[in-house]
């Protein structure tokens, strides 16, 4: 009979398990309901969590735009330059959606901008922040390492030399103060009465000079020796650009008046730093700007070899209008092929152009303290090395052809713009 008994218990067996697990079936359900509500009821704490976090941050600091009418720049904690009176536009905004510059999550931190008025143009390029202390009188804000674009694709940086504080009064903005604390400096912009007892000094250390240059020299040298006064004195503005734009326009209508420019060096600058205001866009008038300013930056070198400076401003020139003063090498290497086949050859031109910047750049080893010719030098080094100018090219013979096309240049341009007046580019 024991078979019969076991396969029994067996049957009963099973109906208990299944009778267990019909009346565990509820219970079951409701045990993941309450977890699914445990999680909802998490996710939304969690989001509460960071819209509190994100309302406490935005009370640290309401985003605002402040409008500065002076500066004072200090290095070491001394004040230099001397108090600037120039229009600057300073904001900080929330980072809601990120930076088309930086790899930057959104809702971190801010944005500090800061705007020349004068110049149309940002001061500095966008510098994320986040706030790391608050007190009642100011609020501190630093940057932080981040990947930046660049052109060598994603960079990391570290913006925590950078730091930013507000400063307030009567809950309105007082002043902004910009730290770089690697070089310890730092600039506070603000604004006050503005006194016009400087512009009034200023015209009378102009006039004089007008009265008693006329006879020396001519409208054009004295136009581009007026914006570099004004320049001397930190106004950076329209009293510096209009003064260069009218030196442009003066030796445009009277060539002639470049035969006896006087003072090359600043004759070159001022032309260099009229172009740099990037308001010049016709493409003839910048290859007419840039070779005069090449012209007299290269008589002054060729009168002072021993001058950094000169270099260091040529190299500047060749690098921030390389497209317009192109044309004019090329038509100097090219010019026993005729002009319709000059077009043919703009690796020539090019090649030509990065020999010059290397020769120039071997001039000095104090040239490769600045970033952009370091980043050049780097560069024209690696394109040597790898063959780029040609298999049997090395330091000493590029550095001697980027020379030869430096005289060669110069004489053309002699010989065309102080000979024969001839400033059609």
């Amino acid at each position: 009979m024991w078979p019969f008994n076991y396969f029994k218990k067996k049957r009963e067996e099973v109906e208990r398990e299944h009778l267990c697990q019909k009346e565990e079936a509820p219970l079951h359900k409701l045990n993941q309901e309450s977890i699914a509500c445990e999680r909802a009821d998490l996710a939304d704490e969690n989001h509460s969590k960071t819209s509190r976090t994100e309302r406490a941050e935005a009370e640290f600091l309401q985003p605002f735009t402040f409008k500065s009418n002076c500066h004072q720049r200090y290095e070491n904690g001394s004040p230099v330059k001397g108090e600037q009176e120039c229009s600057r536009t300073v904001s900080v905004i929330k980072n809601t959606n990120g930076h088309p510059s930086y790899r930057l999550e959104q809702g971190i931190g801010y944005i500090v901008k800061i705007y020349n008025d004068d110049l149309g143009k940002p001061n500095m390029s966008d510098k994320p922040m986040k706030v790391i202390r608050k007190t009642e009188t100011f609020i501190e804000l630093r940057g932080f390492p981040i990947d930046a674009q660049s052109p060598f694709g994603w960079q990391e940086v570290d913006y925590s030399d950078y730091g930013f504080i507000v400063y307030y009064k009567n809950e309105q903005v007082e002043k902004c103060v910009l730290h770089m604390y690697d070089r310890n400096v730092r600039i506070e912009y603000y604004k006050k009465e503005i006194s016009y007892q400087k512009e009034q000094k200023i015209e009378k250390d102009i006039a004089p000079s007008k009265v008693e240059q006329s006879n020396e020299i001519t409208e054009s040298e004295m136009f581009v020796m007026e914006a570099l006064l004004q320049l001397s004195v930190g106004n950076d503005g329209d009293a510096t650009y209009h003064p260069l734009f009218k030196a442009w326009r003066s030796f445009q209508r009277d060539p002639e008046q470049l035969k006896k420019i006087k003072d090359w060096e600043k004759f070159g600058m001022g032309l260099m730093i009229f172009l740099s205001y990037g308001t010049v866009s016709d493409i003839d008038d910048k290859q007419q700007l840039a070779s005069v300013a090449y012209l007299f930056l290269s008589k002054a070198i060729k009168k002072s070899p021993q001058n950094i400076n000169l270099y260091k401003n040529r190299l500047i020139l060749i690098i921030s209008n390389r497209e317009a003063f192109e044309y004019t090498v090329s038509s100097v290497i090219n010019k026993d092929d005729g002009l319709m086949f000059m077009n043919s050859f703009p690796f020539k031109a090019r090649d030509a152009m990065f020999k010059m910047e290397f020769a120039d750049l071997l001039r000095d080893s104090k040239l490769l303290g600045i970033n952009i010719l370091e980043h050049r030098y780097l560069d024209l080094k690696n394109k040597i090395s790898s063959g780029f100018f040609g298999p049997n090219q090395d330091d000493t013979t590029v550095r001697n052809e980027g020379n030869e096309l430096h005289q060669e240049i110069l004489e053309f341009l002699e010989n065309k713009v102080i000979e024969n007046g001839d400033i059609d580019f």
